[in-house]
Order: structure tokens, then sequence, then C-alpha cells
């Protein structure tokens, strides 16, 4: 197919499912929530079509880095879920049950199919490590919730034993300059809470991105330097 057609279609599919993902981060508020006083991510034609062209640059980028491959579109599918998750929890501070096991379904679908990140074996692991390491403060409530432990477990079994400590040590550095800006800006400090969601979804996102520039260039071996 010709590389503007596929393009076209990318930007055109991407966008339309976009558009879709703001209205999912709406419905998913509103079945936990009873009124939300002021909707930051919706509400307006001016943030459908902000969600629009986030999810169709991004799918583009993917395409571009990777090609019309599965491992491309598991990755387009998982991003998305991401930008849902992270709208939801700036909101409300809640990481809805549905995008959790939809993250584990698109990362379990790939691996049954025979195009996992890593083995079946070091997705387990992963699973496990990003539960362990969010349980403890989830226990003692310090910072992480019950959500951000089934979520750093979700990511973990995506990436595998690697990629999860790649992308928790990306989330801490992100965590480390939003605190140094509420600081700075004199609206927090370090023992603020924040939603943790955003933050491992970003370092989610980064390490999927890494993987496919290495793939493809051979710069790095990322998710073994830890």
């Amino acid at each position: 197919m010709n590389q503007f057609v596929i393009t076209i279609l990318v930007l055109l599919i991407g966008a339309v499912v976009g558009a879709l993902m703001e209205k999912s981060s709406v419905y998913l508020i509103k079945q936990r929530v009873n009124a939300l006083k002021y909707s930051q991510f919706s509400g307006s034609v001016s943030k459908t079509i902000f969600w629009a062209m986030i999810n169709a640059i991004v799918w583009l980028v993917f395409i571009k880095l990777n090609g019309l491959e599965a491992k491309t579109l598991e990755y387009m599918m998982l991003f998305s879920i991401c930008i849902i998750l992270s709208a939801v929890d700036i909101s409300i501070k809640k990481i809805p049950n549905e995008l959790v096991l939809m993250t584990i379904f698109v990362g379990g679908a790939f691996v049954i199919t025979g195009q996992p990140i890593t083995s079946i074996g070091m997705n387990i692991f992963g699973l496990a490590i990003g539960f362990i390491i969010f349980l403890l403060p989830a226990m003692i409530g310090k910072g992480a919730g019950w959500g951000d432990v089934k979520y750093a477990a979700a990511v973990g079994f995506c990436l595998g034993a690697y990629g999860i400590l790649s992308a928790i040590m990306i989330m801490t550095f992100f965590l480390m300059i939003y605190a140094g800006y509420l600081i700075i800006r004199g609206k927090g400090n370090l023992k603020s809470k924040v939603a943790l969601g955003p933050f491992m979804a970003s370092g989610f996102v980064a390490v999927l991105i890494l993987n496919l520039i290495n793939a493809n260039d051979h710069l790095f071996d990322f998710g073994r330097l830890f």
C-alpha cells in the first residue's frame, strides 16, 4: 500500500479512536462519581480535537518507527489505554479495573499469538515485580493506592521483568520533576499526594517507544541496562 495512503488512514482512524477515547474517559468517570465540578479533559470541541490529534500523531509515530507489524498494533492499543487511564486518574484519583484488565488482555493476546515483548516467563516475573514494588506503599497508605498496585502489575506483565524496572525508573524521574515544579510554584511539597497512574503510564509508553527504536536501529539494550 502506498505510504501516503497509509499515513492518511492511520491519521483518520487514530483521530476517530482518539475522539472515542474522550467519550470512554467521561463514561468511566461518571460511573465512579456522582458529579465532577470541572472536567479538565472533555466538554468542548477543542478538547475533543486535542484527543484526536494526540492519538493520531502518536499512532503515526509508532507506524513510522516499526511499520505495519503486530507489535506496532499492540503498542498503539496500549498507548491509547494509557491516555484514557491518565485522564481518569488525574480527574478522580482512581484507576478503573476495566483499563487494568484491558492492559493485561492486550499484552496477553500478543503473548498467545507469538508476539510478546519478552518471553512468557519474564512477563509473569514482570507482573510480580510491579505488584510487589507498589504493594508495600499501598499497604501503609503512603503514596500508592490499590489501583496503582494493579496497574503496575499489568504494566509489568506487558513489559517483562527488565522493562518494568525501566518504566519505574523513568516514572520516578518524571515524579521528581513534578515535585520540583510543585515546590518551586509553592503548590505542594514532597508529601503532596498525586495521581501515580499518569506517571506509570508515561514510563510505560517511554519504554515502548525506546524498545521500538532499539528494535530497528539497535542503539541499546534498554531493558537490560537495569
